[in-house]
């Protein structure tokens, strides 16, 4: 342990003959001077106890605030012996000058959780508690000065190799570190921007499950033969829903009956309440509002949707009607969305418009389906075939 030194400088003198008081020490040979912002004529300071002596009428105030100092500087030193990290005159600084009141890195994502509860909808809370908890098991002390670039980098390559996660689990893993490693950044706990030579490659092109028309169409015509378990109908019911209207979800399964109209209905995307609280406009195609008649049943208010399993068993459902009508691809209820998104624009070709029907907050969202334009663009340019030259 560094032994800390409080002295008195020399070098200056006020006009009323107070010095200014120091606290210093030695980090790694490099000499470490913490200033205690306390000035105090010679007579009153005990240089070989470190204390101001009782001519000075505030000393007990000064020798408690020359206390709290070395308890700082302190705990700086142990939490740096603790990890096995040899304390610098520069990391010294960096730790000593950022707030003090957590220990790890989860434990302020666990407060931050806490403090910002009706600002997180449940599922996103869910789904970030689960990457964070994946951290901790790799690395279960992490503290913000651990988070570096290298540290980074060794993590991703252990959610790919040694976890054998998909590289779309992976990046969505590191974007959920990077928001609260920003969030960490913004309240002063890291300095430097360890993600700043990171790149992750968000919506990885081509790489969701959706349904093409004759896919979709299938479904339709198998939910209104009917011949499925209850249970089956109505999550296949949920499923065309999405399909047809671009909803999440979460979304769905919130839609009242009152909010839909003769040609559009209207909500509020749960995921955006708080980024991006506007009501979103949904203009109905025909086959949406035939499913709709279908599932309200005559009736005028309440949940569109009823009855309807867990999302879990939702998913088990569709992938069994999936193989059942030998479509060979991995559907959730998120494909439904998807699926929506795809055709429209592939027949559209509006990515505007589709923004506002899917509610993203940022174009980048939207060009997850990207693909369908340069689709798009080779079939619009067989236009200029009927030219000779």
């Amino acid at each position: 342990m560094a032994v800390l030194k409080v002295y008195q400088s020399t070098s200056y003198t006020g006009k009323d003959g107070k010095m200014p008081l120091y606290i210093s020490f030695y980090a790694n040979r490099e000499k470490v001077v913490i200033p205690t912002e306390i000035s105090i004529k010679p007579d009153c300071f005990d240089a070989n106890k470190g204390k101001v002596t009782t001519k000075e009428k505030n000393n007990k105030d000064y020798n408690l605030i020359i206390d709290k100092l070395k308890a700082r500087i302190n705990n700086v030193m142990v939490r740096h012996r603790l990890r096995n990290k040899q304390l610098t005159k520069t990391n010294f600084w960096t730790e000593f000058n950022r707030p003090d009141d957590y220990d790890t890195f989860y434990v302020f994502i666990k407060d931050y959780f806490k403090t910002h509860t009706n600002e997180i909808e449940l599922t996103t809370k869910a789904t970030h508690e689960d990457a964070i908890n994946k951290l901790e098991r790799y690395a279960p002390n992490l503290h913000f000065d651990d988070i570096d670039e290298n540290f980074l980098t060794a993590y991703k390559l252990h959610l790919r190799k040694t976890l054998k996660n998909k590289e779309s689990t992976a990046t969505k893993n590191m974007a959920i570190i990077k928001k609260y490693v920003r969030i960490a950044m913004k309240a002063g706990y890291i300095q430097n921007n360890p993600f700043e030579n990171i790149k992750l490659k968000r919506n990885i092109k081509g790489k969701f499950a959706y349904l093409n028309s004759d896919e979709l169409q299938k479904m339709m015509t198998l939910y209104k033969e009917e011949i499925l378990t209850e249970n089956e109908q109505n999550s296949l019911g949920l499923f065309l829903f999405m399909c047809l209207t671009g909803l999440a979800v979460t979304d769905s399964k919130k839609l009242l009956i009152e909010q839909i109209g003769a040609k559009t209905f209207t909500y509020f995307r749960v995921k955006n309440r708080n980024s991006k609280p506007d009501p979103i406009v949904v203009p109905l195609s025909i086959p949406a509002k035939k499913l709709i008649r279908k599932l309200s049943n005559k009736r005028i208010k309440g949940h569109l949707f009823t009855n309807l399993v867990a999302d879990q068993k939702i998913n088990v459902h569709i992938k069994k009607i999936a193989a059942q009508l030998e479509i060979e691809k991995d559907l959730s209820t998120k494909a439904g969305r998807h699926t929506f998104a795809t055709i429209f624009l592939r027949e559209t070709k509006d990515l505007a418009t589709l923004k506002e029907i899917l509610g993203h907050s940022d174009y980048r969202e939207t060009l997850v389906y990207a693909h369908v334009m340069e689709e798009s663009k080779l079939d619009d340019i067989r236009v200029f075939n009927k030219f000779t030259f």
